[in-house]
């Protein structure tokens, strides 16, 4: 498959989940990294001017599953089973500056967070 085909493929596959997830109850979706990140963290937090390969803010590189996942865990954003991990913080302002700045998370968004974290925040 040519590179654009798949990058297409990514951009709607990744809308599809982004437009289910809000369009789902909010106890109905999963609290697994898989979602969180097709989801949340990459459409919200892996903006061009944020946590991407090319801007790297604060040296976060979120656009990537699994780089996002290392850069989370090894920094102690994430901290597998304290739902107070910093990363929490951050979402919520409780830490510094709201994360993401221009357009907070819904609190929904912020809770699944919160359950993947309490849930040992597994892969």
């Amino acid at each position: 498959m040519p590179q654009a085909d798949v990058h297409r493929c990514t951009k709607v596959s990744l809308i599809t989940v982004c437009f289910l997830g809000c369009a789902a109850d909010p106890s109905e979706r999963p609290a697994t990294w898989s979602y969180l990140h097709a989801a949340i963290i990459a459409p919200s937090c892996a903006t061009s001017s944020c946590h991407n390969e090319r801007a790297a803010t604060a040296g976060v590189v979120l656009d990537d599953a699994d780089t996002a996942y290392e850069h989370l865990l090894e920094r102690q954003f994430v901290i597998p089973g304290d739902p107070a991990s910093t990363l929490i913080l951050l979402l919520e302002g409780s830490e510094r500056r709201r994360m993401p700045p221009d357009a907070p998370l819904p609190e929904a968004d912020i809770d699944l967070v919160r359950a993947w974290i309490a849930a040992g925040a597994p892969r």
